[in-house]
């Protein structure tokens, strides 16, 4: 293969996770040959003298290291290896740490130096990349305006589903209830608490039944407030191996979004809205300006209105009866 046409996916990237299965594909229809510059080693140092060491023996074949998500950090390092002789750098930004961990997770407040840290690493990583790749047309103009970046060097790849795993049910058995299934992280973005009451207020209906799978942040505290309400119908599970979803998905009759109130949440589409949608399970999420940026209310996907369980609970009964 031609130097020209291969890229370096660089960093310590899931291979088979979503964002890199659908970037490494979309690339290699563009024609690249896509090879991994991949670590595995844990801690900052060590990721940078196995990722260096890789990228000496591999450099000469390729024009262009794509640095994967996550990996803010590990752009300064791939910027100093770009240099001589000087290849393309570009940075799978996805998200902003400072967004995600000062605003939407508040992790940190605005005052404390971590917040400073977070929110330079962000500035750092998408000025010394050539191009810095986001996940919706919201995404990027919060880049733009939040870390002053030109709007030609930013770019949107949608995230996408793994479509040799998301497929329709070739056959499909009816429950005897109706089951509503939520999968994520416990972030405030996924709003699980509007879920919760939404099942309260659906509590007369003995027909109807939420498993909410994951854990996280808020895990302590969503279970809490289900128990407080004595709630029968919710199921919680932790985690489960990835390559089961396509059958969690395929055998629920409605799949959840995300219903968080923050900016954040009204600048993502989540990746359990391209799967539902790619298993042909109707999906419930928060009506937001990104969502319209690839999907039609009422058609791929049903929008209810965010951080509100009443206007959540109403479209479930209507998904019910129909």
């Amino acid at each position: 293969m031609d130097a020209m046409n291969v890229i370096l996916a660089f960093g310590y990237h899931n291979q088979q996770a979503p964002r890199h299965w659908n970037l490494k594909a979309m690339l290699e229809r563009e024609g690249w040959e896509v090879r991994e510059c991949h670590t595995s080693k844990k801690g900052v140092l060590r990721k940078y003298v196995d990722l260096w060491r890789k990228f000496r023996r591999m450099k000469k074949d390729a024009r262009s290291v794509l640095v994967t998500f996550p990996g803010h950090y590990l752009v300064p390092l791939a910027w100093l290896l770009t240099r001589f002789p000087r290849k393309t750098l570009i940075f799978d930004a996805f998200i902003s740490a400072y967004d995600t961990l000062v605003l939407d997770r508040k992790k940190f407040a605005k005052w404390n130096p971590a917040a400073w840290a977070a929110y330079a690493i962000d500035f750092l990583s998408c000025h010394l990349a050539d191009e810095v790749l986001i996940d919706t047309e919201e995404h990027r103009k919060y880049f733009i305006r939040k870390f002053r970046l030109n709007p030609k060097s930013i770019y949107v790849v949608y995230l996408g589903t793994r479509e040799d795993l998301f497929t329709p049910a070739k056959h499909r058995a009816k429950n005897p209830k109706f089951e509503i299934l939520f999968y994520g992280t416990y972030i405030p973005l996924q709003g699980i608490e509007h879920i919760i009451e939404a099942a309260k207020i659906l509590a007369d209906h003995p027909d109807i039944h939420f498993t909410l799978i994951g854990t996280g942040q808020t895990h302590a505290n969503m279970r809490a407030l289900a128990h407080k309400y004595a709630l029968t119908n919710i199921t919680f599970r932790d985690r489960v191996a990835f390559e089961s979803l396509p059958d969690l998905i395929r055998a629920s009759d409605l799949c959840l979004g995300i219903f968080g109130t923050s900016d954040k949440a009204k600048r993502v589409i989540p990746h359990k809205v391209y799967d539902a949608v790619a298993c042909s399970v109707p999906v419930l999420t928060a009506d937001t300006p990104a969502i319209h940026e690839k999907f039609t209310d009422g058609k791929e996907v049903i929008l209810c209105r965010a951080g509100d369980p009443e206007d959540m609970a109403k479209k479930i009964l209507r998904l019910q009866k129909n």
